[in-house]
């Protein structure tokens, strides 16, 4: 996890994105941005941007090194207990939520995909 606060995996927009989905959580104020380069039912690159503490930054640059090359099937059964396992430490109950945030982000990602919406801000 160090490793991912130090040197985050694909922090940023991806430009040629096909989808890129936002979601906020009001309660603490972070905010996920995944720009999602789907290519042939899988996903081609994953890249984030986040607004908030160090636990969600961290999860989120987590959760995008996972998704490199991942197909959707597989993506889209991820929850928020991948997030918090892949931290490899342990989290309090009140902290969970900056874990799963980027993973719930995911999740309204694969739910755009399936629309003609190709961008999204949602709130938790």
């Amino acid at each position: 996890m160090r490793d991912h606060l130090e040197r985050p995996f694909h922090r940023g927009i991806l430009p040629s994105a096909s989808i890129v989905c936002s979601k906020r959580n009001p309660a603490c104020g972070d905010e996920v941005t995944l720009s999602l380069n789907i290519k042939d039912d899988t996903i081609v690159e994953a890249w984030h941007q986040v607004r908030g503490c160090l636990l969600c930054a961290a999860s989120a640059s987590i959760l995008c090194e996972h998704l490199q090359g991942l197909p959707m099937d597989q993506a889209k059964a991820m929850s928020d207990v991948h997030a918090i396992e892949w931290t490899g430490i342990n989290i309090s109950p009140g902290r969970r939520q900056c874990c799963a945030l980027p993973v719930w982000t995911l999740i309204e990602a694969i739910k755009l995909r399936n629309t003609s919406i190709v961008e999204a801000e949602v709130n938790l």
